[in-house]
Order: structure tokens, then sequence, then C-alpha cells
């Protein structure tokens, strides 16, 4: 790879984005963690957001998480925010509140794999550490034609060790943030702009017109598809919720809802309010949204709020959904 060519392309044409305005290592990782899974566009306003309202790590250790979900509700994919936050809690008790520098203590801390660590030690530190994402995979199957299927591990870690020995002969902050930027522009999954590439010369797929089949990525498991009922149960001008405690959404808020032969509680439909859809990376919610009037005791799980004070209360998407319907 010409890695003059590549930091010269990004130097010339890379979005202008908050966290491109930093090396401080809270504000890259805070980002990295947003962009899990998010798109750039969707993460800007939460990130500016964020910093604005815990512009330290200090400030996010001490933040209570129902706060913290309140101010990244709608981003989805909690639970690296609750990594994010008990990570920073052990920076601010065990590290005097100074972000590691070494790349052995970064990758110690929850939530926090070789990826992201990489990204915070190439970025903020300027050390050899690569970060291999998506992106990173697709400019390199592409680069060097590797047709091996990269959904296999031995077959990524092969990408892994490629990109490793390009960035301990670059600059390593400019190199991460420029063949992300690269497979963000450029090198995209559909419609890749190749004439525009400041690789072209050398991508062994352009010269073979093979840049609309790599990467090579066999097909994803299906997903599994679940069916809840949502239970909007009123009592005057209250309403119940129960906070989850499951892994996925864990902390969050919801509605009480369960698969139709899980009810643990008898009911009176007084009307259906209508049907939701949520999907996930790895399934599917399908939600039929019912306003009942409960026939047995509520749920010691249950909690009573006034409905004035239901935007208080931290909410995935799937139930912002059913929010919307009352």
């Amino acid at each position: 790879m010409n890695i003059n060519k590549l930091e010269n392309w990004y130097a010339d044409h890379h979005r202008k984005l908050p966290f491109r305005e930093t090396k401080d290592p809270y504000h890259i990782w805070v980002s990295e963690v947003m962009l899990q899974q998010t798109q750039v566009e969707t993460v800007i306003p939460y990130f500016e957001r964020f910093i604005k309202r815990l512009p330290s790590i200090h400030d996010l250790a001490a933040i209570e998480e129902e706060k913290l979900f309140s101010l990244i509700q709608g981003l989805g994919y909690y639970r690296r925010f609750k990594n994010l936050h008990k990570a920073a809690k052990i920076v601010v008790t065990q590290h005097k509140g100074i972000f590691p520098s070494s790349f052995k203590e970064v990758r110690k801390l929850p939530g926090i794999g070789d990826y992201t660590a990489g990204a915070i030690m190439s970025i903020a530190y300027n050390k050899p550490y690569n970060a291999t994402d998506g992106n990173v995979i697709r400019v390199l199957s592409r680069l060097m034609n590797i047709n091996d299927d990269m959904r296999i591990d031995k077959n990524k870690k092969q990408i892994t060790a490629i990109n490793q020995s390009f960035i301990e002969k670059a600059n390593p902050n400019i190199y991460t943030q420029a063949i992300m930027e690269l497979g963000a522009l450029i090198c995209r999954p559909i419609h890749p702009k190749c004439k525009l590439c400041p690789l072209n010369s050398e991508c062994l797929a352009y010269k073979n017109n093979l840049q609309n089949t790599l990467p090579n990525l066999s097909k994803k498991p299906e997903k599994k598809l679940i069916q809840y009922k949502v239970f909007i149960i009123r009592d005057n001008n209250y309403l119940y919720l129960r906070k989850r405690k499951e892994k996925l959404l864990g902390g969050m808020y919801e509605f009480p809802q369960f698969e139709e032969d899980l009810l643990p509680f008898d009911y009176h439909v007084i009307k259906v309010l209508g049907h939701k859809k949520h999907i996930f990376t790895h399934l599917i919610w399908e939600m039929k949204a019912l306003e009942v009037k409960l026939i047995s005791e509520p749920l010691d799980e249950w909690i009573k709020i006034s409905i004035d004070d239901l935007k208080l209360y931290p909410m995935a998407t799937a139930h912002k959904k059913i929010a919307n319907l009352l």
C-alpha cells in the first residue's frame, strides 16, 4: 500500500467531525463506543450533547446510570454504555482519573475490545496499534484481492495482521482515521467510487473488476422472531412500567411485555392500540400493544408513574414506538 497517498488523500478530503478535533483519549473513547453499530450522522448530535454534559471522565463516573441512559436514549445497544460507565469508574478509582496509555491497561477496561483499544492507542496516543473494523476489512480485501470468507475469525485475523503491518510504517494517528474514512467515503459496500480512490492504481480487485464481489461475506443466520403483547395499564393518570433486568436493554424502562404463553397476570382488553416491529442485530420483536384493565394484582417489579412524567424515564426505541401510540 502507498501509505503516503492514503494519508495525503485523508488530509485533503476527510470529513470535519467533532471527535476529530481532539486527541483527548476520553473523547475518542466515547466517540468509538457511540460509533459501534451506529452511523456517523446519528452519532454527532449525541456526542456533542454527551461531551457538553459530561466533559471529563470524572463527570461520567459520577453520573447516575439512569441519567446517563436519558442522555443517550435512542442510540440503542445500551449495554455498551453500561460498560462505558463501569470503565469510567475504574479509571477514576484505579488510574486517578487519567485514561491509561498502554494497550494492555486499556484492553482491561469493560467493553473495550481489540478494535476500540487500537483506535484509542493510535488516534489519541499515536502508537502503532491497528483498529480493524468492517471498513478496514473491506478496503484491504479489495486492495489485495483476498476472497476468503470474512465472517470466519481466522480470515479476519489475516486482515488484522496486514493492517498491523501497514500501521507500523505509517503515522498511526493519521493512518487509522484515513483507512476508516476511505472505507466510509470511497471504498463503500455498494457502488464504490473506485475512480476517485487514491489507491486504485494498486488495487487488485479494481484491476480485475472484482470490487463489487468483495469482501466475501457468507450469509448471516436468520434473526430470531419473538412476538410480544405489550400492556398499557392505566390507573387514572398513572401508568405501570418496569425496569429491564435482562442483558438486552438492561436498565432501560418499558411497558410490561410478555410472550403469549408466559402471562403472569389476568386482564381485560379495553382496546388494541396497534402493532409495532423493532429489529435488533440478532432478533426481531413484533409487538401488539393493548390497553388493558388489570383483574389480578400488579406485579411487584412494576412501578407506577404519572403519565406526565413518562418522558423522564429512559426508554429504548422499541418501547418509544409504543409510547407514541398513547
